[in-house]
């Protein structure tokens, strides 16, 4: 399955933001690095305009969300968009 075929792909950017920040679309977002996979939830951090953006996301179970976190930590540097793109073992 592609990544962008997950329910909740791409997910948005969570946590408390300065009202002048833009969010980044998938296409602008750079994935900087895994921070967590807990249960069915993988917790990671990207780049844009030289700020750092968190996003939670939330898959069906922990198999699928450990073999996520696996793919994103192999592919740092990739825009969310380019994730999208790659392959996950369900």
């Amino acid at each position: 399955m592609r990544i962008k075929d997950l329910p909740n792909w791409p997910p948005q950017p969570r946590g408390a933001f300065n009202a002048s920040y833009e969010s980044p679309t998938s296409e602008q977002a750079v994935l900087k690095e895994l921070v967590r996979v807990q249960d069915n939830s993988v917790t990671f951090t990207t780049t844009f305009a030289g700020k750092q953006f968190t996003y939670d996301c939330e898959v069906s179970n922990s198999k699928l969300a450990k073999n996520l976190a696996e793919v994103l930590e192999r592919n740092t540097g990739k825009t969310l968009m380019q994730l999208g793109a790659l392959d996950v073992e369900a």
